[in-house]
């Protein structure tokens, strides 16, 4: 199964604002950020990034967050 790894982030209205791809190598670091339960390789879901791993997050893709946005990790199939 080949999978593609995004950060997507929601505007006002649940508009999509944001949506980039990053390598499944990153997972990594971002795993242990996130209650995935038994879902370890976080396919099964949207994961949000929180208050409490924002900065992290956004340290590990190399990317800026905007405060104003909701963003998720999210796993898709192709």
């Amino acid at each position: 199964m080949a999978v593609v790894r995004e950060i997507v982030g929601f505007g006002e209205d649940d508009a999509l604002v944001f949506s980039q791809e990053f390598p499944e190598e990153k997972m990594k670091e971002l795993r242990p950020l996130f209650d995935h339960g038994d879902d370890e390789q976080m396919y099964a879901g949207s994961y949000e990034v929180t208050a409490g791993n924002r900065d992290r997050v956004a340290a590990i893709l190399g990317i800026d967050l905007r405060p104003d946005v909701d963003y998720c990790i999210e796993a898709s199939e192709t």
